[in-house]
């Protein structure tokens, strides 16, 4: 496969249904990269919120340090997350595409211009190029997650940290019969197949769990048990055995902590790489 060109083409995807509280944080992030070659599309999921009149709003109230404006807004009724990320992907002209969806940022307003300078730098040319994750717990508790190379079963990072080549997700679109683990099914079949990934050395996207319990997810155990069971036979099984003597104390111990020690430990005691 041949090196991309200097500047290709990115396409920012946001997804979004009714989160008139965050979007506008997402939009300046995406519309303030220093990259010269965007383009912004949002997929809405037809919200009722004021999520529609604020995205309006940046057709018509452009500030003059954004470097971007809005190239495509779709607002509809979808099927979930991701049935709307396919649609995005149908949007998109970019050779590349990263999915920055409503309440996440980009780590600062030059990521995706360092993302391709050291990409291209590598000179090895790649279909997923990823970096790590700044966790924000609450406002005074963050964390840096940092990435890692074994894609086997999970991929190491988060999906608002990747760039992925658009011809990839149209030959492997996000399965809508997932409602959590779409991406993890997408990124480790994009492995099994041999796909090269790349990690890059920085920060991509800012996180934000404030807000966000930290309980279990059985609905996520089981699609990730759907999705390691395709590959290893024996994955459900090893699954659990971690889920019973390792996540399911370490959530309960920390359930057990005064409130404002809670986010403390998810920091201090949390995973370090994903």
């Amino acid at each position: 496969m041949p090196m991309t060109s200097p500047a290709p083409l990115i396409s920012v995807i946001t997804i979004v249904y009714n989160d008139a509280k965050n979007i506008a944080k997402t939009l300046e992030s995406a519309l303030s990269q220093t990259y010269p070659n965007i383009e912004y599309i949002i997929i809405d999921g037809d919200s009722t919120d004021g999520t529609k009149a604020i995205i309006q709003g940046f057709f018509t109230n452009k500030p003059a340090h954004f470097k971007h404006a809005i190239t495509t807004f779709v607002s509809e009724k979808d099927g979930g997350i991701y049935d709307a990320m396919n649609k995005g992907v149908k949007h998109a002209n970019g050779e590349w595409c990263n999915f920055m969806n409503s309440g996440d940022v980009f780590y600062a307003n030059t990521t995706l211009e360092e993302m391709m300078s050291q990409y291209h730098a590598r000179n090895t040319p790649g279909h997923i190029l990823y970096g790590d994750t700044q966790v924000i717990f609450d406002p005074s508790c963050s964390k840096i997650m940092r990435s890692g190379t074994h894609h086997k079963y999970h991929h190491r990072f988060t999906h608002q940290s990747s760039l992925i080549l658009t011809s990839l997700l149209r030959t492997y679109p996000y399965d809508t019969r997932f409602k959590i683990a779409g991406d993890t099914a997408f990124f480790t079949q994009a492995y099994h197949l041999g796909y090269h990934f790349i990690q890059l050395d920085l920060v991509v996207c800012v996180f934000d769990l404030n807000g966000v319990s930290g309980s279990l997810s059985w609905k996520m155990f089981a699609e990730d048990c759907a999705i390691g069971y395709k590959y290893n036979k024996l994955f459900p099984i090893l699954h659990a055995v971690k889920y019973i003597f390792y996540t399911i104390p370490r959530v309960v111990l920390r359930n057990l902590l005064p409130a404002r020690y809670k986010n403390l430990a998810r920091v201090k005691l949390g995973t370090k790489k994903q």
